[in-house]
């Protein structure tokens, strides 16, 4: 049985326009993308008469942490809770994302590997959820940002060995941290600090891509962000401080900004400890100019939101997109920036409508083109070719 969305207005994730089209879902896959009206059901196929609704690919959030709460301290939380309970809330914050259209999620660190395993578990059908890209732990080194999921190596052999164990655990990508961060740990890390060396770095990049998986890179401070640059990392996470030669280095080589900039203004605005709203601010001052200069610069741009973190709880994706709207980027841009883009930058087959791609679809009222925002209130949901309840 096919579903078919007949007399919608599509949009496929690259083009400037809307096209009206039917879109034929057989199983998981899209089959058919043809002019509106072209399309005779089959008996027993499920058929949308969609009256001039928008279709447009399902959203992509490329930084979530399903085992954090959105809570004021929600490492805390999973500490108090342990891995048993937190697997269970994992599942439900990946459900809370399908329902509002998320339908894939990059989750970039977790406690015990937990989204790795609900990874798994959503592929093999046990639970609904969007399809999770998962880190699991996060390759650190000793004593770096966010210990607490991060699977600790030091020097060139060691964090080589930590791409491999995460790739045998599964992992779909990997995450690592150049410097330190704003929430984590009351003390022993600092916003700009560098952390795993440039040599370090380097070979990890190297070995993922040699294991065929993309590396994104925590960084906040100039030094850290460089050197994950000249190391080769896929995709920047936050990438606050950045300068004129950095931007011009990410241009050169592809590198991808994932920019996180309403997690900042949260914790800033008091939603997370003390030590974290006092790093917060500098941040959030920062953040917007280097925003701005990789912009200029021509540096891709993908949404994150950094859901589970201290005042951003599952989703939050609609907040990350009207900030990259109030920094300046185009509608379109703003949806390639949770579609195809975003896809693309973390090597995911998602994000676009068209024959052969996954059954994983929006449908909005009004126009997603002029209004982005329109994106995050889905009329209804496809995930596999299904109709999320």
């Amino acid at each position: 049985m096919a579903l078919v969305l007949r007399g919608g207005l599509v949009w496929d994730g690259d083009s400037e326009q809307r096209r009206r089209a039917d879109v034929v879902c057989d199983g998981a896959r899209i089959t058919s993308v043809t002019a509106a009206g072209s399309v005779r059901p089959g008996e027993g196929d499920d058929v949308l008469d969609l009256d001039g609704a928008t279709v447009l690919p399902g959203l992509l959030d490329g930084h979530v942490h399903l085992v954090w709460d959105g809570s004021r301290d929600p490492a805390d939380v999973v500490e108090r809770d342990g891995e048993q309970l937190t697997v269970l809330r994992a599942v439900e914050h990946a459900r809370a994302h399908l329902r509002q259209g998320v339908t894939t999620v990059v989750d970039l660190g977790s406690n015990w590997d937990v989204a790795i395993t609900v990874a798994r578990g959503i592929d093999a059908g046990y639970v609904a959820g969007p399809r999770v890209l998962a880190a699991g732990r996060t390759v650190v080194m000793t004593g770096g940002h966010d210990p607490f999921w991060g699977n600790m190596c030091d020097g060139a052999d060691a964090v080589v060995r930590g791409v491999r164990e995460q790739v045998y655990a599964g992992a779909g990508l990997i995450k690592t941290a150049a410097t330190g961060g704003v929430y984590g740990r009351a003390v022993g890390e600092e916003v700009g600090a560098s952390e795993l060396s440039r040599d370090e770095l380097t070979a990890l990049a190297t070995e993922a891509h040699r294991r065929g998986v993309k590396v994104a890179a925590h960084a906040l401070g100039e030094e850290g962000i460089r050197n994950a640059v000249l190391a080769g990392v896929d995709v920047i996470e936050h990438g606050v401080f950045l300068t004129e030669d950095i931007v011009a280095a990410m241009r050169e080589r592809g590198t991808v900004l994932c920019p996180t900039l309403a997690v900042y203004r949260s914790i800033a605005g008091g939603a997370a400890p003390g030590y974290a709203v006092e790093k917060a601010a500098e941040v959030v001052r920062a953040h917007q100019r280097g925003l701005r200069m990789a912009l200029d610069a021509g540096v891709p741009v993908v949404a994150g939101t950094d859901a589970g973190s201290p005042g951003m709880p599952h989703p939050s994706l609609r907040r990350e997109l009207a900030c990259l709207r109030e920094a300046g980027l185009a509608p379109v841009d703003v949806l390639r920036a949770a579609t195809s883009r975003a896809a693309d930058a973390f090597g995911i087959d998602a994000g676009r409508v068209r024959v052969g791609a996954p059954a994983d679809l929006l449908v909005v009222d009004g126009d997603p083109l002029a209004d982005p925002l329109l994106a995050t209130t889905p009329r209804c949901v496809v995930r596999g070719g299904a109709i999320v309840d």
